[in-house]
């Protein structure tokens, strides 16, 4: 019997995946509708039951080493999971791993109001680990999703979405978590968290995407080669990868020189208003609420302005700018102009996450986007921590307000490296790049 010569292969199922186009605009764009919607949900879960582990964590334990390590145990997962998590992710069917990654993060949630008294402190730490470890997986995956269903001239806008979705949730989970907290303890603002997850899940199923192109990897071959050589091999490569990409490498060490020097800020937020301002540490509040008002209707505007402006305009100007407010906000002396900056530098910054995105998503193949940015957001946390822990040493001999000026300055040399490191024209890796028979070396050159 004659073989039918137009039915595809594999391989060439694949390819013909990887190249259908998503339909333009986002407002049409069913696919996209289901993961905002699902994510602004999980995000306001996420800070509702942040803030709800946190106050509880002290009402068991009054102490602050009892919070900080709520703290500890959210960011140890950007260390030792997430490089690792980025290979699977690269592996996997990536609407499964978020999927999963909900429905365990959905039960994990619930983890501290089930234990013993007893075991209630550490079983939020946990649950704090594990939910942050699942989502190592998750992030990824949902950058890898979002190339699927965003036509290219659209993923700017679709990172602006999602960060305005976030700046929400800074704005509002919290006092929700705590409003919840003091009125009903800490069952009701829990609950709401898993039920997040659960939604979420819901939505990324109803997604109607070929699975073909979810599963970029399918393909991959690892005969004679054991799991964790296979694994540490695809580790390597995905490193090799970003630092043989111009554009991901400059990235990268854009991202690092701003962490390193805003880093340890966060954490000097509350001695910067009680030393330099002298005012209460309650007004800390106010000040971060003002951030918060800022970043969303900065994120806004660079959705609005992506329209017009490159990845690399929107990513390297704010970096820039952003570090011209931290050097003005470090001078002041008078809470309302310090507030005034400081919601202009949160303004500011709605365009680092979203010119970011676009670039890592337009420059990185489909079959590496998880260990691109599984290797970017560790080196970025990496300078986050030295950063806390140069600054917070520092600030024993020197006024808080000249390492805010410094970071600043740190953060203005990073938006530099970017504009004169980075090309002026970008060309999108193109999709058929993605295929599973392209190495990480083809896809850096090209």
């Amino acid at each position: 019997m004659a073989l039918d010569s137009q039915q595809p292969t594999g391989s060439q199922a694949v390819t013909q995946s990887l190249n259908e186009t998503p339909p333009p605009g986002l407002l049409r764009n069913s696919n996209f509708l289901l993961l905002t919607g699902g994510q602004i949900i999980s995000y306001l879960g996420d800070f509702i039951y942040s803030t709800t582990l946190q106050i509880w964590a002290y009402a068991l334990v009054p102490t602050a080493a009892s919070v900080s390590g709520i703290w500890a145990a959210q960011y140890l997962p950007y260390v030792v999971v997430g490089p690792i998590a980025g290979v699977f992710v690269d592996r996997w069917n990536r609407r499964q791993i978020m999927v999963v990654a909900d429905l365990l993060r959905c039960f994990i949630a619930l983890w501290p109001l089930l234990v013993p008294p007893a075991l209630r402190l550490p079983a939020i730490y946990l649950a704090v680990f594990l939910i942050n470890s699942l989502g190592r997986f998750f992030s990824p995956a949902r950058s890898g999703v979002m190339q699927v269903i965003l036509a290219q001239p659209d993923q700017p806008r679709a990172a602006s979405i999602l960060q305005s979705s976030f700046a929400f949730a800074v704005i509002a989970g919290p006092s929700l978590g705590a409003g919840l907290y003091f009125l009903v303890g800490p069952y009701l603002g829990t609950i709401l968290n898993a039920l997040s997850f659960l939604i979420s899940a819901l939505c990324i199923l109803a997604m109607r995407v070929s699975p073909q192109a979810l599963h970029p990897g399918a393909q991959r071959q690892t005969t004679g080669e054991s799991a964790m050589r296979a694994v540490l091999t695809e580790l390597v490569d995905g490193f090799r990868f970003v630092l043989g990409s111009r554009v991901l490498r400059v990235v990268m060490i854009l991202l690092v020189v701003n962490w390193f020097g805003v880093g340890a800020l966060n954490a000097l937020d509350i001695v910067f208003i009680s030393q330099r301002l002298h005012v209460s540490p309650e007004l800390y509040g106010p000040m971060a609420t003002g951030s918060g008002v800022g970043l969303l209707i900065g994120s806004l505007i660079a959705g609005a302005l992506s329209k017009k402006l490159s990845p690399r305009s929107l990513l390297t100007g704010s970096v820039f700018l952003t570090g011209l407010g931290i050097v003005v906000f470090g001078l002041q002396v008078w809470f309302p102009l310090a507030l005034f900056f400081c919601s202009l530098t949160g303004l500011l910054q709605g365009g680092i996450e979203v010119g970011y995105m676009a670039l890592v998503l337009l420059c990185s193949p489909r079959t590496l986007i998880g260990r691109v940015e599984a290797v970017i957001q560790t080196s970025m946390f990496i300078a986050s921590v030295l950063s806390i822990a140069i600054g917070g040493y520092v600030a024993q001999f020197i006024p808080v307000y000249i390492l805010f000026i410094i970071g600043g300055w740190l953060t203005v040399l990073a938006g530099l490296l970017g504009w004169f490191g980075l090309p002026t024209r970008i060309e999108p890796i193109a999709a058929s790049q993605a295929s599973t028979e392209t190495g990480p070396e083809q896809a850096a050159q090209a």
